[in-house]
């Protein structure tokens, strides 16, 4: 009797939390911006929607100025992962990989977004380096990998790393929403 009253517990427990989620099949869009963090300069070159992130980034780093280097949105299913790669225009060579393995959203208003297994890779086109079992590989320059929970419409600056050996930085910032 016991043992039935467990199973069933846990099966309730299992519904509650199924439905304090919208439906697999909706859709996720992240739109990503890849700013450039750089100890020259003066002026930030980015969209108007980003300054109040522009002072954030200003007020918590030494940078004298903010380039956005590049923008995309991805989208994808709940409960599912999703990838973009793609080349950092006017860099010549620097690619990056996008990548995320599970996202959820609770059924708050608005959501909030449960990321898993973000990962962020930036590397030059051509440049590669040998693992431990000799296999050429890309040379990383820079990465952000974490997991992270995010309310819908915050832009949120996921992370920041070092791309030059002066200091100059890669810095990741998301917005994600739900979408029909």
């Amino acid at each position: 009797m016991k043992r039935l009253f467990w199973v069933l517990a846990a099966t309730a427990v299992l519904v509650c939390a199924q439905e304090k989620q919208p439906p697999a099949n909706t859709n996720v869009e992240l739109t990503v911006y890849l700013i450039s963090g750089s100890t020259q300069g003066t002026a930030d070159e980015v969209p108007s929607d980003l300054e109040p992130t522009m002072k954030q980034l200003h007020s918590v780093f030494a940078y004298k100025s903010y380039k956005l280097s590049e923008s995309f949105m991805l989208r994808g299913r709940l409960r599912a992962g999703a990838s973009a790669q793609g080349m950092i225009p006017g860099n010549a060579g620097l690619r990056y990989e996008f990548r995320y393995a599970f996202v959820e959203a609770s059924t708050d208003v608005p959501p909030v977004f449960r990321i898993s297994g973000l990962k962020i890779i930036l590397t030059k086109s051509g440049s590669y380096r040998r693992d431990n079992d000799g296999k050429s590989i890309p040379d990383v320059l820079a990465s952000i990998s974490t997991d992270l929970d995010i309310r819908e419409g915050q832009k949120t600056v996921v992370g920041k790393s070092s791309v030059t050996a002066t200091g100059d930085a890669l810095i990741l910032v998301i917005v994600p929403k739900l979408v029909q």
